[in-house]
């Protein structure tokens, strides 16, 4: 009786031990999976820190030229300020010319110059001809024996 129960207690424990190989050898399997997962993750995990690395720089790349940028604008802002200033005291000055000289932007004005100018031209040549005719008058008269 004691040998059959030796030989129960082996098989038992044979048994037992089949059962918790298969455990270890699951067990196993699953550290196995659990390890390829973590080397994956490293892999990640140091990509995206080179990627991080790589933004952070051109992070820095595109901060310095947004800086350089403000620059600018700060620069053709002060430009078109300076300019918008020497536009209002060119048209201050074009409206005092424009009144002081309110008689050369009227064109009736000018018409009127122009007409009366004209007509003292006239008056002059008839003048000069009167003269003229004047002259030989004076000068038949004197010819003729007459006295002026």
């Amino acid at each position: 009786l004691a040998d059959n129960l030796h030989v129960i207690d082996f098989e038992q424990l044979k048994i037992e031990n089949q059962t918790l190989n298969e455990k270890i050898e699951e067990r196993n399997e699953e550290l196995h999976k659990l390890r390829k997962k973590t080397v994956t993750t490293v892999q990640i995990i140091t990509h995206m820190r080179e990627k991080v690395q790589f933004v952070q720089q051109d992070y820095q790349k595109l901060k310095g030229e947004l800086g350089q940028l403000d620059q600018d604008l700060a620069a053709q802002r002060d430009l078109v300020a300076k300019t918008k200033h020497e536009r209002d005291e060119h048209r201050s000055d074009s409206g005092k010319l424009r009144q002081q000289t309110s008689i050369m932007n009227s064109e009736h004005l000018t018409r009127d110059f122009e007409t009366r100018t004209e007509h003292i031209n006239k008056l002059k040549d008839e003048i000069n001809q009167l003269k003229r005719r004047h002259a030989q008058m004076t000068q038949f008269v004197k010819s003729n024996g007459g006295t002026v």
